[in-house]
């Protein structure tokens, strides 16, 4: 969380000297671009090189960002390079003629492939605002660590454990179902009271069913949020006993899923028929600056903005156990069962 504020910190002052530069001397401009550019698009190329090296190093937290070690990985390679240009012209090994004979032929480069001062000046917009999207995404995940919250007051906690064996004792299943979401609770109450209280604050009950609703899929659908009933209905799968801690997460990987469902139908007065709240729900989970988790998304049944959120939902919980999410694989733990 400290480390993507100095990330987002430092990123700034190098941004706020090249835009003074490019107003200022547009020749100091160009030498300090050319190397910023080449540093950026190296960095992309050795990405998976140098955060396996900076993985070795720092611990990056709850959610590592992927955008946060590209940061930093670009950052640490850009003060260096840095240094030693500064360290070459403090010991004069290059004199002012050469660098400017340097300059004269970068902006040459720069004129072969951009052929005029307006193609240029989009190019830069351009270049300048995938930046920004890097650094919002930065905030982002600062926001999200900060969000996340492991703590449940008294008061709270306990009204939601109330509700939530009331809802277990009123389902409609056999005990086995019922002990599995008892330990599924209990395993989510210690590991994860975020998760715990928006299940059980944003539904009213749990069904158990083999029964596919006509306006779904006939296939892959496993659970699914029933709405406006408030419901995460079960296939009766999930009704044999659990046997490993492996079962209690992907449950609970469900069940967040879910659950961010009947949030957003709460929250946003029912997203599905309020288009300004579905908009709202596309511009907060959208897939660009939210992009470290969509790396890890391969079977999203519908792409929109609440399953873009569901989606995003749980696969921040299955990083807190630093489990990759998989297409379906996850079903291997209920079928060998």
């Amino acid at each position: 969380m400290i480390g993507d504020l100095i990330l987002i910190f430092i990123f700034v002052i190098i941004w706020q000297r090249i835009l003074k530069l490019k107003k200022t001397n547009f020749r100091e401009f160009i030498f300090e671009f050319s190397i910023y550019f080449p540093v950026f698009c190296l960095n992309l190329i050795f990405f998976k090189f140098s955060s396996f090296v900076l993985s070795l190093i720092f611990d990056f937290g709850l959610f590592p960002s992927i955008v946060g070690v590209f940061a930093l990985s670009f950052i640490v390679f850009y003060i260096t390079i840095r240094f030693f240009v500064y360290y070459v012209f403090k010991k004069k090994h290059l004199s002012s003629e050469k660098r400017e004979k340097i300059i004269n032929k970068e902006i040459g480069l720069f004129d072969f492939f951009i052929h005029s001062a307006e193609d240029f000046q989009k190019a830069f917009v351009i270049f300048f605002l995938i930046n920004l999207i890097i650094i919002f995404t930065l905030l982002n995940s600062f926001i999200d660590v900060f969000m996340h919250q492991r703590i449940l007051n008294y008061e709270n906690s306990r009204a939601l454990d109330i509700k939530i064996e009331r809802m277990i004792v009123a389902t409609k299943s056999n005990e086995s179902f019922k002990d599995n979401l008892r330990q599924t609770f209990k395993f989510l109450r210690t590991v994860d009271p975020r998760a715990y209280e928006k299940i059980i604050k944003h539904t009213d009950s749990f069904v158990v069913s083999s029964d596919i609703p006509s306006n779904l899929p006939t296939s892959d659908f496993v659970a699914y949020a029933s709405l406006p009933a408030m419901s995460i209905t079960f296939k009766p799968i999930f009704a044999k006993p659990f046997d490993s801690l492996d079962d209690q997460i992907y449950f609970s990987m469900l069940m967040v899923h879910e659950a961010e469902h009947l949030k957003n139908f709460r929250e946003n007065s029912g997203f599905v028929v309020n288009s300004l709240n579905y908009i709202y729900l596309k511009i907060r989970c959208n897939p660009i600056t939210n992009y470290q988790y969509f790396s890890n998304i391969r079977g999203a049944q519908h792409m929109y903005g609440d399953e873009w959120c569901a989606q995003i939902s749980e696969v921040k919980f299955l990083k807190q156990f630093n489990i990759h999410y998989k297409e379906y694989y996850w079903m291997k733990h209920f079928e060998d069962n």
